[in-house]
């Protein structure tokens, strides 16, 4: 009994031992494979690529568990050139869920854009983890080479760096890639410049003459700035990126506001200069009108599209603007009626046209003014009385009564009442007046529709009165020739012997009897 015992203790042993030489490996050995890498590139993974270029490496991932699992793949990368840029076109955990799942895993090797080292080893490690738990690690390697050393850096790509120490090097390039920049931009200005205008001096217009002058400076600090900039790539590797990105940002702005001066230039110069040319030979007045209206609406527009580039170049978000903008313009709209008012009013005036520059006018205090300049908020005039410039907004000279006495599609026109006594020849008084008319060149008296009207008008209270009527030439000659008139009528009156009467009276006083009365009848009283 007792060897009985012995023997199954022994035999429980052994059938252990052999469990663990013989089963459990070849087990172990299968269950060991959980995830099978499977290699995509035939080819191998190594590959030559140039200067900034970059190289791909595909594998696939295959669920093999025995029992089923959900396993995750974790992969590390290791890059053993760090001037080499690498990454994985996904994440850098994979879940396979079922047995046969599969999942491709790409990762892509960059090569530097500038002169650096030739080659980078990169090392992708695969962790199969089931349940947090680490079962299976696999390295996957691969070799990214440049296809041959970078090229010497050179001037403008042509030719090799001249300059002895300490400039024998990318700096010296760049000082000499700027300086030729700067020569072709002076040779571009001062030599092409002639050459345009040998040809442009031959057409009849001005128009190319001053476009070329326009564009002449901005043309020269483009090529230079661009040529700057470009330069700038030779110092790749010794500037900051960021620096390099705040380089070029300016730029980009600078660029913007050269443009926007530009075509500020052309617009004033140009369109408004020809603009206002035109109207000026034009028989009617529209277009005097809104050319000033286009220069002032056409700056801002420029303006704003420039403003609006530049926050769109500098990748700002123009909603909140736009948004923003909105709300203040509520916000104006409210708050600044009173300058709303004076510019639509600046424009009825501009459009209607009750008066213009240099015209003559009196407003209702009874003031002589001269309008001096009409802008889109408020009018500034000359006045007379006490040789001052006056600001008056537009708002209020839109509702005023106005008298232009300035408006050269009118005759100026004197009407005038003189009087004389009574008593006086009426026939001597009207041929005396008429010979004065007639004496002045500056009134009009050959035109059949506008000859002087001199007529007895009334017999008033104190005098006898004449009313004359007279067209003049020269709208500016009125009160000369008011003068005139007044002057020489009272002269040839006075030769004459006619009485110029002034306001009177005549009283005429009754007398009563006075019956006196006798002593004895005051006595009885």
């Amino acid at each position: 009994m007792k060897h009985r015992v012995i023997h199954r203790i022994i035999f429980v042993i052994a059938t252990i031992i052999l469990l663990q030489l013989i089963v459990l490996p070849s087990l172990v050995t299968a269950e060991s494979r959980y995830v099978e890498i499977i290699d995509i590139d035939t080819d191998g993974y190594s590959e030559e690529v140039s200067l900034g270029e970059s190289a791909t490496y595909d594998w696939t991932l295959e669920n093999i568990d025995a029992y089923n699992r959900t396993l995750n793949v974790t992969i590390s990368v290791s890059n053993s050139n760090n001037k080499w840029n690498v990454r994985l076109d996904h994440d850098n955990t994979i879940t396979l869920l079922f047995k046969g799942d599969v999942q491709p895993v790409r990762l892509t090797v960059i090569a530097p854009a500038s002169k650096s080292t030739g080659s980078t080893k990169v090392t992708l490690t695969f962790t199969v983890e089931s349940n947090g738990v680490a079962i299976h690690i696999e390295d996957r390697n691969t070799i990214t080479s440049l296809s041959s050393e970078p090229d010497e850096t050179k001037v403008l790509g042509l030719f090799s760096n001249p300059l002895s120490e300490p400039l024998n090097n990318e700096w010296g390039v760049f000082l000499l890639t700027v300086l030729i920049w700067l020569i072709l931009s002076i040779i571009l200005v001062f030599l092409l410049g002639p050459l345009v205008k040998s040809f442009t001096k031959r057409t009849k217009t001005k128009i190319d003459d001053i476009i070329l002058k326009i564009i002449r400076t901005p043309v020269f600090v483009l090529v230079f700035f661009y040529g700057f900039i470009d330069s700038l790539n030779i110092l790749k590797d010794h500037i900051h990126s960021i620096i390099f990105t705040i380089v070029n940002s300016i730029y980009g702005v600078a660029v913007v506001l050269i443009l926007f001066y530009t075509a500020y230039r052309l617009f004033k110069d140009i369109l408004v200069f020809y603009s206002r040319q035109i109207a000026a030979k034009t028989a009617t007045n529209i277009d005097d009108v809104f050319v000033p209206i286009i220069e002032k609406v056409g700056v801002l527009i420029l303006g704003l599209v420039a403003f609006l580039y530049i926050l769109g170049y500098l990748n700002i978000d123009l909603t909140i603007f736009i948004a923003g903008g909105v709300v203040v313009s509520m916000v104006l709209a409210f708050a600044a009626q009173e300058t709303l008012s004076n510019f639509f009013s600046g424009i009825f005036i501009l459009t209607d046209r009750p008066f213009k520059v240099g015209d003559t006018i009196i407003l209702p205090d009874g003031d002589w003014y001269e309008v001096r300049r009409i802008g889109l908020r408020s009018t500034r005039l000359f006045r007379f009385k006490d040789a001052s410039l006056v600001s008056i907004p537009n708002n209020n000279l839109a509702n005023e009564k106005i008298a232009n006495f300035t408006n050269p599609d009118d005759l100026g026109r004197i009407m005038k009442t003189f009087t004389v006594g009574y008593g006086s020849d009426t026939k001597k008084v009207k041929k005396i007046i008429r010979e004065v008319i007639d004496a002045n060149p500056d009134i009009i008296t050959d035109d059949e529709g506008l000859k002087p009207i001199v007529r007895f008008d009334e017999m008033a209270e104190s005098s006898i009165n004449f009313f004359i009527l007279v067209w003049i030439k020269d709208r500016d000659e009125r009160f000369n020739i008011m003068d005139y008139l007044n002057t020489e009528i009272y002269r040839r009156f006075n030769e004459e012997g006619i009485e110029i009467p002034f306001p009177q009276r005549v009283v005429h006083i009754k007398r009563r009897k006075v019956v006196e009365m006798s002593e004895k009848d005051i006595g009885s009283c």
